[in-house]
């Protein structure tokens, strides 16, 4: 009975197992996944399905209800699509990865080069003989075994090892027939001229036309491109024209005669010529070097095609693939541990075209990134000064064009006033003239009329002597013309004095803190650290034109002349010789008259001695000074000069009541600038000269009067 349960226990277990294995087989099929293999075509869509579908299908086979397809990717959106993550396998030649971002990625297995273990060792069964016995001695040689005696001179074990090496190499000699070579396999490149080209050496391509695939393509162009440099000729030493793909075109373009040289894939010429494209015979290959494929190279060969596992690849995909690759395959693929891209990257850096190189440009974004606040604060202070920098340009540009208004202003007015100055000179020397000329005149008239008075009482006096009433008719007609004529010329001389007394201009209403002010300005640079003063007891003057600018001008050039240092001027009505004037006083600190200068000379006898015409300056010829003294005269005034006590002359202007009181100083940039009555100053002597002008009080308004 418990042998009958035991049997019914066991029946019962077969039966659940059955059961779950019916209903887990359409549960897998139901979880199977597709998955998306990104391979580079580098020779377009069709040559990347026959090349590498086969190997997917034997792939397909050996998951377990898992399916991989494959999807060919051009060079210039390879890198965009697999960075899109779609791909859960990627494969490529090693260098195109580089640029990728490969943190997360699984490197699965690199190809092995077909071509070079092939010719090595393929050979027909009748040439194996002498060479193949020789590599089989050496073989057994290099593990320690005589090929001539291994039976009996060794072990068991020694004998079972020997077997087996023996074993191996015999699968190695098999008959292989010879693989053709494909650009697909090998990674190296061949540079290529046409068999009757001059170009001989890698030196003869400078300022040629080479064609490349495309300026990423690594044995397309850097490859190339490196072999150029190492030898000294740079990129800008030759002209390169990127063709595209598919990569047959670079030898259309070298056949078509458009380039003189072309820069091609491993493989690329071998493979045309086999498919009928191209005739090798006319195209000759630059800088052959040796290697272990059998297609013609100017460069070594660097690591073949490589499988990755992207970061969308699960685990047990990646086990399966790693099982099929390093497994038994029915193809003529054969699959190596990854390999390192050292050499490719090298290349890369040595190019100046690795991603780690970054330009300059962008290490400088990169530190602005990193900095960003002290850069926006230096850019805003940058903004800051530059808009500033702009506003006070332009202010700088709109001072000077008022400055240049200011100075044709000041040069308009002082060529009036030179000119004024002038028609006062000659005023004064024709009223010299006038005055010289009027006196032998009035002689010879007076001489003229004495003498027709007397010949007139002659001839009525009875004791005069007979004379011929024709000759007294004719003596008193002659000086009857003297008269005349001396009559005309008073007349002239009047005339003359006419015209000079039209040089000054009609009377005008002027400002004296205005009129103060332009003589300032007239002073220029010599007015600089001069402290000029102004007290009034009136703020306009009616008189001609320009003869207060006249008056002003020519005393404060005469101080200014001698080193004062401050000049004071003072508006006032005062009380002269019972008499009421408007006085103008115009003083400074420059040191003051000399005692001889004060003397009186060649002046009116109606004047009083202290009156002067001199200069103030020790060799002047006081014409200044004449020519102020004549305009007051012109006006019914008069001029006087004195010494006098500086520091209580600035007293009296500060004691001036009910007067406007100012302190100017010129300022370097040519502007009056308005400085505080109060504040300190310095005497530069306290003995100065003091120029009094008397004029009639009748020329100020007593209803303005401050």
């Amino acid at each position: 009975m418990h042998k009958k349960s035991k049997i019914w226990a066991i029946l019962k277990a077969c039966f659940i197992i059955v059961v779950a294995s019916v209903a887990w087989l359409p549960l897998s099929k139901a979880t199977a996944q597709t998955y998306y293999l990104g391979v580079l075509a580098p020779q377009g869509e069709t040559a990347a399905q026959n090349r590498w579908q086969p190997w997917l299908d034997e792939l397909n086979d050996q998951l377990s209800g898992d399916t991989v397809i494959l999807v060919p990717l051009a060079l210039e959106n390879w890198q965009q699509q697999i960075e899109a993550q779609q791909f859960a396998l990627v494969l490529g030649p090693q260098v195109q990865f580089i640029k990728m971002n490969t943190i997360r990625w699984r490197w699965l297995a690199t190809l092995q080069t077909e071509t070079a273990q092939l010719n090595s060792n393929a050979q027909s069964p009748r040439d194996k003989s002498p060479r193949d016995k020789s590599s089989r001695d050496k073989i057994f040689s290099n593990q320690g075994f005589d090929a001539e005696g291994v039976n009996g001179q060794q072990s068991q074990n020694q004998l079972s090892t020997t077997v087996t090496l023996a074993n191996e190499f015999n699968k190695l000699n098999e008959y292989t027939p010879l693989k053709q070579p494909s650009a697909m396999e090998e990674v190296a490149s061949a540079l290529w001229v046409a068999a009757d080209s001059d170009i001989y050496r890698l030196q003869d391509l400078e300022q040629r036309h080479i064609a490349a695939v495309d300026t990423d393509a690594f044995g397309g162009y850097l490859l190339g491109a490196h072999l150029l440099q190492q030898n000294g000729i740079m990129p800008n030493h030759y002209q390169t024209q990127f063709v595209g793909y598919p990569i047959e075109r670079t030898l259309h373009a070298l056949a078509s005669g458009k380039v003189d040289a072309a820069i091609t894939p491993l493989c690329l010429m071998e493979e045309m010529a086999r498919r009928g494209q191209i005739n090798d015979k006319q195209y000759r290959l630059i800088h052959p070097v040796a290697t272990v494929s059998s297609c013609h190279s100017s460069t070594k060969i660097y690591p073949n095609w490589t499988l990755a596992a992207t970061e969308q690849a699960p685990d047990a995909l990646v086990r399966q693939i790693n099982q099929h690759l390093f497994g038994k395959s029915q193809l003529e693929q054969r699959w190596l541990p990854a390999e390192s891209s050292s050499d490719a990257e090298r290349i890369l850096y040595e190019m100046n075209r690795h991603p780690a190189q970054k330009q300059l440009s962008a290490h400088m974004i990169d530190w602005i990134k990193a900095h960003r606040l002290w850069m926006a604060v230096i850019i805003l202070v940058i903004l800051i000064s530059t808009v500033n920098y702009a506003w006070m340009s332009w202010l700088a540009w709109r001072r000077q064009k008022k400055i240049v208004r200011q100075n044709r202003l000041i040069r308009d007015y002082d060529q009036q006033l030179h000119q004024s100055e002038r028609f006062a000179v000659i005023g004064e020397m024709s009223g010299a003239i006038a005055h010289e000329i009027n006196q032998p005149l009035a002689t010879i008239q007076n001489y003229a009329q004495g003498l027709l008075i007397r010949s007139q009482h002659a001839s009525l006096s009875k004791n005069a002597i007979d004379i011929a009433p024709l000759d007294n008719a004719a003596t008193e007609n002659a000086l009857q013309q003297i008269v005349n004529e001396t009559e005309r010329v008073a007349a002239v001389v009047t005339n003359i004095r006419r015209w000079a007394g039209r040089s000054q201009a009609n009377e005008t209403r002027v400002d004296i803190a205005a009129i103060y002010e332009q003589c300032i300005l007239l002073l220029g640079e010599q007015a600089v650290g001069v402290n000029f003063w102004l007290a009034s007891d009136y703020q306009h003057l009616t008189l001609p034109n320009l003869l207060l600018d006249q008056l002003l001008i020519n005393s404060m050039t005469n101080a200014v002349q001698q080193g004062a240092t401050n000049i004071m001027l003072r508006c006032q009505a005062e009380e002269h010789d019972s008499k009421q004037w408007l006085v103008l006083y115009l003083s400074d600190d420059a040191g003051g008259f000399d005692q001889a200068q004060l003397k009186a000379q060649h002046l009116p006898e109606n004047l009083p001695s202290q009156y002067a015409t001199q200069s103030t300056k020790a060799d002047g010829l006081g014409l200044g000074l004449m020519i102020c003294q004549r305009l007051c005269k012109s006006l019914g005034g008069m001029m006087q000069l004195n010494n006098i006590d500086v520091e209580h002359e600035i007293e009296q202007v500060y004691q001036v009541m009910s007067s406007e009181q100012h302190r100017f100083k010129r300022s370097l940039n040519g502007k009056i600038q308005l400085l505080q009555t109060n504040a300190n100053y310095q005497l530069s002597n306290t003995v100065g000269v003091q120029i009094s002008f008397y004029l009639s009080l009748s020329l100020a308004n007593n209803d303005e009067k401050l």
